[in-house]
């Protein structure tokens, strides 16, 4: 086996290995799909690493972006291969901000690169749901004239960015500072051009919000789903999932992931027909940690 950074060459193999385990790639396939592996300048690029045979079939992958988070991918491996965490450690591009990917996988490369003493904001295993698009559970009132989606640019901005940032800090367990200010505007920027963000209006007030975080041709991940305090517990956000879904459904797509560590948003994701496949860890720096090649890890200023 060859442990390296991967080029152009292997974009096929590195592809074929993550359709094969799609439900905790999501976001690997789509920047992948969007921005292949050394297209440096675009947005979604990233240093890519790989476990791979003479015939250059790919069996793990370890990613850095450029804001700094990690995604892994071992497929049906417990760890990662620590020859690989070794390639990736001599020449990790930037300082980790994150760890993302199943969650046995993300912690053991937690462990790997000397974080487990590290300070989190968030380091949770949340439940991985999957949902068949053909068995999609629609609310008997999503279709109401009361209930419609819209477009997210055709929300007031304060509002969006109001929401975002309260998403960050309950879901994410980001600190409230200017910084997450300046995140959460590029992020919105990012995801009204993409088209990938909508909102549920009701009696001509917004009253949540729904994206997809990553899609692919045929299959999308569910998330960031928000409703302020004042309009929870009726049911907005699954009616507006429900009609996010309904839409990808119509242009083609067969499956939708997510995952969650709430109970109250696990049983309306149920509601609409998702099913438990597994765990997935999101795990967050409080603030982003320089890697040594070979010693321990230490606080990037």
């Amino acid at each position: 086996m060859q442990y390296r950074k991967l080029h152009d060459a292997d974009f096929d193999a590195a592809n074929a290995f993550l359709a094969n385990h799609a439900a905790t790639s999501m976001v690997l396939r789509g920047n992948l799909r969007t921005a292949g592996i050394e297209r440096r300048r675009h947005p979604l690029s990233g240093t890519y690493f790989g476990e791979v045979s003479e015939a250059g079939h790919v069996s793990a992958i370890v990613s850095q972006f450029g804001n700094g988070n990690v995604f892994v991918q071992a497929g049906e491996k417990a760890t990662i291969p620590h020859a690989l965490t070794k390639a990736f450690r001599s020449e990790i591009p930037h300082p980790v901000a994150g760890i993302f990917g199943d969650a046995d996988q993300a912690a053991d490369m937690i462990d790997q690169l000397g974080l487990g003493d590290a300070n989190f904001a968030i380091n949770a295993s949340d439940v991985l749901y999957a949902l068949d698009l053909a068995d999609l559970i629609v609310p008997v009132n999503v279709r109401a004239d009361g209930f419609q989606m819209v477009d997210a640019e055709k929300l007031d901005r304060s509002t969006l960015l109001r929401w975002l940032r309260a998403y960050e800090i309950e879901a994410l367990g980001a600190q409230d500072t200017p910084l997450l200010d300046s995140k959460i505007a590029s992020r919105l920027v990012h995801a009204l051009d993409a088209r990938t963000m909508w909102g549920l209006i009701v009696d001509g007030k917004p009253v949540s919000l729904s994206g997809f975080n990553a899609q692919l041709p045929e299959m999308v991940q569910v998330g960031p789903v928000w409703t302020p305090v004042e309009q929870r517990s009726n049911g907005y956000a699954r009616i507006l999932v429900a009609k996010t879904l309904l839409a990808a459904r119509s242009n083609g797509v067969k499956h939708a992931i997510l995952s969650t560590d709430s109970e109250a948003a696990a049983k309306a994701y149920e509601a609409l027909g998702f099913a438990k496949i597994g765990r997935y860890r999101l795990a967050l720096l409080g603030c982003p940690v320089k890697i040594d090649g070979h010693l321990e890890p230490q606080l990037a200023f």
